[in-house]
């Protein structure tokens, strides 16, 4: 291997015994920043199944349990930042929703709402392209909220609303790619849309009872139970601000 002794990690200034500073994780760059560089630096981070994006996603779905503790007690230099990454899947299946014409299809599939239906074809379309371009921000409030809603419900766990807010900031970044992944379904099949949000709440309680009964280790009744109630709080959080926001709209224009 080669020592670099003398040299010092350029973020902590730790002496270096190798290409990857082994207290904060830094890599050595010895060379000036090119193109080519840059993109090879932002690929081998996206796609490095033994750390970063790709990896913490991986281990959200065969031991998420064990991520979120990792998280909690300091060990972060193998997975993405929680709040990056759900930024990064939240902001991807949205892009990928509006690309596939999901929502026209939703409303498609489901009458018109009262504030719709007080609105003109112009105004319609106005208020869709403000509401669109607010949804990613709507859909990120709701997150303090169910966090605030599972740091209550395992209270007797002694860990702090920060901690839920890693926690939930993971599942929820973890259901946006789940989203990305399967809404393709229904585009294919566009009479399934019927059943589309009852759907997806389920695949989150499914999903947020998977990550709580590996994190907490309580009983399973008792988990997919406060799973239900996360999961409503966090779906009726979502259509009130929808609602608040939709009548602002209405209001302004």
């Amino acid at each position: 291997m080669d020592l670099r002794d003398d040299t010092r990690c350029r973020n902590c200034h730790t002496p270096l015994q190798g290409s990857v500073c082994h207290r904060c994780g830094q890599r050595v760059i010895d060379k000036r920043w090119t193109t080519s560089l840059l993109l090879r630096q932002f690929f081998s981070q996206l796609t490095n199944i033994e750390k970063g994006f790709l990896y913490t996603t991986k281990k959200l779905f065969t031991r998420p349990g064990k991520l979120v503790h990792d998280y909690w007690n300091g060990v972060t230099i193998p997975y993405y930042n929680p709040f990056r990454y759900m930024i990064i899947w939240t902001t991807i299946n949205l892009l990928f929703a509006f690309w596939l014409g999901i929502d026209e299809m939703i409303q498609a599939n489901m009458g018109p709402t009262s504030v719709e239906e007080g609105l003109g074809a112009d105004e319609l379309l106005a208020a869709n392209q403000q509401f669109n371009n607010w949804m990613n921000i709507l859909v990120l409030l709701v997150i303090p909220i169910k966090s605030a809603a599972s740091y209550l419900l395992f209270r007797r766990k002694k860990k702090n609303y920060a901690e839920h807010l890693i926690m939930n900031s993971f599942i929820f970044g973890q259901g946006a790619f789940m989203s990305f992944v399967t809404q393709f379904v229904f585009y294919l099949f566009p009479t399934l849309f019927a059943g589309y949000f009852l759907f997806y709440f389920l695949l989150g309680v499914g999903y947020d009872s998977y990550v709580f009964r590996q994190t907490f280790k309580q009983p399973l009744w008792l988990i997919v139970l406060k799973a239900v109630l996360i999961g409503v709080i966090g779906l009726a959080a979502l259509f009130l601000l929808i609602f608040l926001f939709s009548s602002l709209i209405l209001w302004l224009t």
